[in-house]
């Protein structure tokens, strides 16, 4: 009996549930890399932190997400803001690599290195975002710890001391 290349497929994979199941974790995973600024032209690596703020120029939260980071900057200077206006569709393109297909406006906020670490849909709470980029200028994770590395030598050198 001759075997049907359905069949093969299904030797090596199994179920067509399991083989369902499995596109559906491949599309997952190659939508879930890390969203990264570092080769982009937005991407300042002499600042503390870098911000890229997508907006329209008839969205009225667009507008005061624009004042709300003007307020920022003056508190942390050695942060670098762009904004890029997608009322073009050409630039609506360049931005898709992004998330941006239907809503603004969009924040992506990235640390030194380049690697978003915070992504906001709608207008920030402003003392939330102040808080936030302290944080990060302080090199504090997210949720106010120190990255793993620092934490493991904070923890040698204290062992020093004994």
């Amino acid at each position: 009996m001759k075997r049907t290349t359905s069949l093969k497929i299904q030797r090596v994979f199994g179920s067509p549930v399991r083989m369902v199941f499995f596109a559906i974790l491949m599309a997952i995973s190659a939508f879930c890399t890390p969203l990264s600024l570092k080769n982009t032209p937005y991407f300042s690596p002499n600042a503390s932190a870098s911000i890229v703020i997508f907006y329209t120029t008839w969205c009225p939260p667009c507008t005061k997400s624009l004042t709300l980071l003007d307020e920022i900057k003056k508190h942390h200077p050695h942060l670098a803001i762009t904004r890029i206006c997608v009322d073009d569709p050409s630039q609506l393109k360049r931005t898709q690599p992004f998330g941006i297909l239907q809503s603004v406006p969009l924040i992506l906020i990235a640390d030194h290195s380049g690697s978003v670490v915070k992504r906001f849909g709608a207008l920030p709470d402003k003392e939330i975002l102040h808080a936030f980029i302290q944080r990060l200028e302080e090199g504090r994770l997210e949720n106010g710890t120190l990255p793993i590395e620092k934490r493991i030598d904070s923890w040698k050198q204290n062992r020093k001391g004994m």
